[in-house]
């Protein structure tokens, strides 16, 4: 009797590992963030279930967030609008930086982008 209830759960995790656990069935939550010592941002996005959009005048700590099953290419840049100052873009998924980029100066830009 033993042998038939570990051989039924060997199938079954089988059976869950190759058809209810893919990655592409997972639903995360994703972030786009920016923040720098500049204050003022314009920010182009793209990925996001809104596709792209445009921001201007927003300030440190901007973030726009939602959720998406599987993965697909997300974009986003910021520039610092002041003769001064700097600005740091994020992408986040489940509170784990994806990817970030820091620019600094007058009326840099800052880009990350990828598939995630």
């Amino acid at each position: 009797m033993t042998l038939k209830i570990k051989v039924l759960t060997a199938i079954t995790v089988i059976f869950i590992t190759f058809t209810g656990c893919s990655k592409d069935s997972i639903e995360s939550s994703y972030q786009y963030e920016v923040s720098g010592s500049a204050g003022n941002y314009s920010i182009t996005c793209e990925g996001a279930p809104s596709g792209t959009a445009q921001y201007s005048n927003v300030g440190s700590g901007w973030t726009y967030k939602w959720t998406q099953t599987g993965t697909r290419w997300l974009y986003m840049s910021a520039q610092n609008n002041t003769a001064s100052g700097s600005v740091t873009v994020k992408i986040i998924r489940d509170g784990k930086v994806l990817a970030q980029q820091t620019s600094s100066g007058a009326y840099v830009i800052a880009t990350v982008d990828g598939t995630y």
